[in-house]
């Protein structure tokens, strides 16, 4: 498993996707697809590129190609709008949007859109192209897919027409690409490693980072600290054994990277507010 890059499956030849979901936590990760939120109710912490903000109803997020990106719920509830697809759907294989940039990934009133007069334009817009493809995405009606990636053009279009860009920066773009690479090799390391007695200094080692260098790199590309983000992927492997197996709690824990089942328990509750053995309850 990959944690970091994200390998998409669609259902249909439409590289397309679009669902609602509830007070999402997914740890950083990063795909070629563009990636289209709307905040439909509540509020969410989102990053995107070391960017992050707390987005609320009405807001929007825009993940380009590429773009490393994570959500966090903080125990706010939520309801988010997702829309992914690849950027060939509208014709730029190499990545949306083309030869520029977003000045910042979210559309909210004070960020994102040209103007106040362009954010006025472009918001319900974009809500209503968003809910059109949702719609043709869960009736599947005939010609569907071909409705859907007119939306999509249209869309597209009309963000770049009225949002905040800059020229693409050559330099800008090699190094997001470095850093993705270095949060692959961090991320990989982890994923094979979680098990056992991992340290930041070793993980900083194979990030070629001094350790506070490192410590700062990766909290701005995931948004939270290296014990932090070790202990997720710790307790997401736990959760995923006390609902498919019947091992006790302490083999559970110990093959999941912690030392004993109270220290288990403890983080458990950190992340999901209750103990483990709940799952097995309900």
């Amino acid at each position: 498993m990959r944690a970091f890059h994200e390998n998409r499956q669609y259902r249909t030849n439409l590289r397309f996707q679009s669902f609602v979901t509830r007070n999402i936590h997914f740890l950083a990760h990063w795909h070629q697809e563009v990636e289209l939120v709307y905040v439909k109710e509540g509020a969410i912490w989102m990053g995107i590129n070391r960017e992050v903000r707390r987005l609320e109803q009405g807001d929007f997020a825009f993940c380009a190609s590429g773009d490393i990106h994570f959500y966090d719920s903080k125990e706010e509830p939520s309801a988010l709008l997702i829309q992914i697809f690849h950027p060939g759907l509208i014709g730029l294989p190499g990545g949306w949007p083309q030869d520029v940039r977003l000045v910042s990934p979210f559309l909210t009133r004070s960020s994102g859109a040209r103007s106040p007069e362009d954010y006025c334009t472009l918001a319900p817009s974009i809500e209503s192209f968003m809910n059109r493809a949702q719609e043709e995405w869960q009736q599947a009606g005939p010609c569907h897919e071909q409705i859907i990636t007119g939306i999509l053009h249209e869309m597209c279009g009309y963000a770049v027409r009225h949002m905040e860009l800059e020229p693409a920066d050559e330099g800008n773009a090699k190094r997001r690409v470095a850093n993705m690479r270095v949060m692959q090799r961090v991320l990989d390391f982890l994923e094979q490693g979680y098990a056992g007695d991992i340290t930041m200094e070793q993980a900083a080692q194979a990030a070629q980072m001094s350790p506070f260098y490192f410590s700062r790199f990766f909290r701005g590309m995931t948004g939270m600290s290296f014990p932090a983000y070790l202990n997720s992927i710790r307790v997401s492997r736990a959760e995923e054994l006390i609902r498919n197996t019947n091992r006790t709690m302490l083999d559970i824990a110990l093959e999941c990277g912690f030392s004993n089942v109270r220290t288990f328990n403890r983080v458990f509750r950190q992340f999901h507010g209750i103990p483990p053995t709940r799952l097995r309850q309900g």
